[in-house]
């Protein structure tokens, strides 16, 4: 299994509305779509949310840095499978958005319309890119 190389890697965005195509679709149905890798995108919804984002907030933001660190980096080696599981993908992605959120203390409702979330291997480290207006 391969892991991110230098420097950083995006390893998965929460498309903004302006991305057009799937994105619009999965909007205009009052979710907010994920995407990881090159060809997964799935789709969270409000329950989802209020859930994942509930499980976040129960942790102390060191806590969440150590797990998005974990999760980002089995991501980098999964995202280098030439098969990878989509709905392991999903599950994985899902928890290291919430909890890259949550380490930055970023406003949820602001990475939700749209944001990038990168992983520098070598550092351990994510950063989040706000990518709406």
């Amino acid at each position: 299994m391969a892991f991110c190389s230098a420097p950083a890697r995006e390893i998965l965005s929460c498309p903004p509305e302006a991305a057009g195509g799937l994105a619009v679709v999965i909007r205009a149905r009052g979710n907010v779509p994920v995407s990881v890798g090159a060809s997964c995108i799935f789709e969270l919804t409000p329950d989802d949310i209020r859930e994942s984002w509930s499980s976040a907030l129960g942790l102390k933001a060191e806590v969440a840095g150590a797990m998005v660190a974990e999760l980002a980096h089995r991501l980098c080696g999964e995202l280098s499978d030439e098969e990878p599981d989509e709905e392991q993908l999903a599950s994985e992605a899902a928890a290291c958005l919430f909890l890259a959120i949550r380490h930055r203390n970023l406003p949820l409702a602001d990475m939700l319309k749209g944001c990038r979330v990168t992983f520098d291997d070598q550092r351990r480290s994510e950063a989040v890119e706000c990518l709406s207006p």
